[in-house]
């Protein structure tokens, strides 16, 4: 008996998610399930890099680089990466646990995303990883449909060009 109460409320979920068609796809509804995140459980490290194509950004434990969206704002802290734009562009995700190295604690904070998770933020813009960027060091994202740059430890725009 369960399981038909289940699928008619999915059912219904979802007619009715298309039945509202929306001009911005951003500002949809979160999705159901949980987003694919750039976290690491346990301790998660943050720190400043200089790399050769933006000079200092933020990179995660694993040396990827951090990037902020210019469509989200810093204040107050919003996210707007939702839906399809999260597969690409994974939110950095606060574990409650934070090691920075090279970044002022009083420019890290988080911010609740629609699914209720909280994000990073440093200087008030969210953060997230881009997929595109396969191994450490790569900036792939930087410049993005002019859009999306790594983040500096100030959570400014890097300069410089993709790498």
């Amino acid at each position: 008996m369960r399981r038909p109460i289940v699928a008619a409320l999915a059912m219904a979920a979802v007619l009715s998610a298309t039945a509202c068609g929306s001009p911005d796809p951003i500002e949809v509804a979160a999705p159901a399930s949980p987003l694919p995140a750039a976290e690491i459980r346990g301790t998660a490290v943050l720190r400043a890099e200089n790399l050769p194509q933006v000079g200092a950004v933020v990179v995660d434990g694993g040396g990827y680089t951090l990037y902020r969206f210019d469509r989200d704002s810093a204040r107050p802290p919003k996210s707007t990466c939702l839906e399809d734009c999260w597969m690409k562009w994974p939110p950095v995700i606060d574990t409650g646990d934070l090691r920075l190295e090279g970044i002022d604690q009083g420019l890290v904070g988080s911010v609740v995303r629609p699914d209720s998770t909280r994000q990073v933020t440093i200087g008030g813009w969210p953060v997230y990883r881009y997929a595109g960027d396969a191994a450490p060091g790569e900036t792939k994202g930087h410049g993005v449909g002019n859009t999306w740059f790594a983040v500096t430890p100030q959570g400014r725009k890097a300069t410089g060009s993709t790498g």
